[in-house]
């Protein structure tokens, strides 16, 4: 064995000496004047809603503090990372506070501890913590807690535990306001726990007011994306339940919404490029729309189709205004979009692509895309909703690839993340061991491995790392790439980060996905939905439509829901604020008049896609 030469090793013992030096005078605690400035910078960015800074300047003030200083400064930390959206973290830092004694602080503190359980998929932890509330908790507590209750059973799926516990809150009510709210709520929460395809059977202590709000959840979760069939059965429960609190003020606001739903103009045209390039695509953007209109069953517009490539966007659009369309769909591609900015005329048009941010187009023209940078945004958000903050980027060195990670690292840092580092890969290659070696600095190890042995002057056993500061990885990446990619990223020692992707890795039949174990990934209902409505429609229409599934699927239920969407763009735009399930996502109208998709969520567990439960999306 050799022995270390004398110089260095003076030079390591002096380092040794200074490090001990260093740690036994340890940090130095803050001043009470300086714990006072920390809790008033605190409060001050919390009063001005910067929740995630509030929190660490409280989680630093717990740094200088002890005992029950230490604990209210924690759980002021989660509370702020809680209202910040940043839940994982907000609930480590809980668990390291005692439950407080007094009956106004252990109700704060269970409440909190519940509302973050909920907030992470932990419902069973949720309800653990509300059965701890004191019994002599106020009047507001129990309110709070019931609420809390119903999240926490629909979070386990429970729909029925969940409104039997708005009922009883109802109860506890005495504003004719608030009561009404509450059954605004209810009728909320029926609309969540339909699209999520939760369990509305019955409970046995369910009241006949509860049993009559379950089975219009049974309706909701029945018919939910087909508003012709559902106005008809909640015309039904209504004769049925006359004197149930839904069938006033509720109901007939939903029926009205269900009438702007069905409500189409006399003429549609459909604009698409049938003959060129982009023909199978647009074809199954057909097929979808035209689906949709034989789902209707009366009342149905005309409607006609206009070829694009033979006609131009702008030529198309003209033609289609000038033969009395009172509702336009279309064009398809971007740069067809371009071209509405030189027609004139003032129809109403849903262009099935957008243009970049910023870019303005006319005003009744509306923009709904499968966007994979909003997907890469909301797998950003995902991620810190599931605790990992810190990123690293893995995507295809072109156009798509960049615009990806663009909007991937934006999201990610303003939400309060970091995106450490990114790597590009060539698409369509055998071999990613080179970027991926680069993204996880597997070759800064082995140089800082020769590095020391040149040092010492000796040879050292080595066994490769990967960076330590990363959390997770995100990867953007077609079919074929995507399956190659995970198991490389293991070879080269990221086994244990967990591994998110946008829809463009997933391709539903098209074999199995073992190489995708463990990846998450953001898609529209139509591809991974497990609620009934989608189940069954999906079922039904495959053997007509054959482009209903398969690789054109996602075009497909874009077309689809398309269709959907003219009644309301045209009659009331405001149901779009609240969200309106489709099949490519619940959607939402946002600025410059974009319709945003909130996605589910899958993982492949032993190479079967499995839904995830849906987190909060902010964006």
């Amino acid at each position: 064995m050799q022995t270390m030469p004398h110089a260095y090793r003076r030079s390591a013992l002096a380092l040794i000496a200074m490090c001990l030096v260093l740690t036994a005078c340890g940090p130095v605690r803050p001043d009470a004047e300086d714990r006072e400035g920390l809790a008033a910078t605190a409060t001050q960015l919390e009063s001005a809603g910067s929740y995630a800074e509030a929190a660490g300047q409280w989680r630093k003030l717990a740094e200088a503090a002890s005992g029950s200083a230490r604990n209210a400064a924690l759980q002021n930390a989660a509370r702020n990372f809680y209202l910040a959206g940043r839940f994982a973290q907000a609930r480590s830092l809980l668990a390291e506070v005692p439950v407080p004694s007094g009956t106004e602080a252990a109700s704060a503190y269970l409440l909190l501890r519940a509302r973050l359980a909920v907030a992470t998929g932990d419902g069973e932890d949720a309800l653990e913590s509300l059965s701890l509330l004191p019994e002599d908790a106020d009047l507001e507590t129990r309110l709070q807690a019931l609420e809390v209750k119903s999240d926490a059973n629909l979070a386990l799926g429970k729909a029925g535990p969940a409104i039997v516990a708005l009922v009883q809150q109802e109860a506890l009510l005495e504003d004719p306001g608030a009561i009404r709210d509450n059954q605004r709520r209810i009728w909320n929460r029926l609309q969540e726990a339909a699209a999520a395809d939760a369990d509305f059977s019955i409970p046995a202590d369910a009241d006949p007011v509860a049993r009559g709000w379950l089975q219009l959840g049974a309706l909701l979760e029945a018919y939910g994306r087909n508003p012709f069939q559902l106005q008809a059965s909640l015309l039904d429960w209504r004769a049925r339940n006359a004197g149930h609190p839904a069938s006033g003020e509720v109901l007939e606001t939903a029926l009205a919404t269900y009438r702007d739903l069905n409500e189409y103009p006399r003429r549609v045209a459909l604009l698409l490029p049938l003959s060129g390039r982009l023909a199978a695509s647009a074809a199954a953007v057909r097929d979808g729309f035209i689906a949709a209109y034989y789902q209707q069953t009366e009342q149905r517009p005309g409607v006609r189709i206009y070829d694009t490539d033979r006609l131009g966007a702008a030529g198309a659009w003209e033609q289609a205004a000038a033969e009395g369309a009172d509702f336009i769909v279309g064009p398809l591609a971007k740069d067809e979009i371009e071209t509405l900015r030189t027609v004139s005329g003032g129809v109403p048009t849903l262009a099935l692509n957008e243009v970049p941010q910023g870019d303005t187009l006319p005003p009744y023209v509306y923009q709904f895309a499968l966007s994979p940078e909003d997907e890469a945004a909301q797998a950003a958000r995902r991620a810190l909703a599931d605790g990992f903050g810190q990123a690293v980027a893995l995507v295809p060195g072109n156009d798509w690839g960049m615009r990806i990670a663009a909007s991937f690292g934006e999201s990610l840092q303003a939400s309060g993340g970091r995106l450490l580092g990114i790597a590009t890969y060539t698409p369509g290659a055998a071999d990613f061991s080179d970027p991926i070696r680069a993204l996880l600095l597997v070759d800064e190890s082995a140089q800082r491995h020769r590095q020391l042995e040149g040092l010492l002057g000796m040879n050292l056993e080595f066994e490769p790392r990967r960076r330590a500061d990363a959390d997770f990885v995100f990867v953007a990446a077609q079919p074929g790439d995507g399956r190659q990619i995970p198991p490389q990223l293991k070879f080269h020692y990221g086994a244990g980060l967990p591994v998110y992707a946008t829809s463009a890795i997933y391709a539903p039949d098209e074999g199995p996905n073992r190489d995708l174990d463990g990846v998450r990934f953001d898609d529209m209902p139509w591809v991974v939905g497990a609620e009934t409505d989608v189940v069954t429609l999906r079922s039904r229409l495959a053997t007509v439509w054959p482009s209903s599934s398969g690789r054109r699927a996602r075009l497909y239920a874009l077309g689809f829901d398309a269709y959907r969407l003219v009644p309301i763009l045209r009659n009331d735009r405001g149901l779009l604020d609240q969200g309106v399930p489709g099949l490519t996502g619940v959607l939402r109208l946002e600025q410059e008049q974009r319709i945003h998709r909130q996605l589910e969520w899958a993982a492949i567990v032993n190479g079967q896609m499995r839904v995830l439960s849906r987190s909060p999306d902010p964006g």
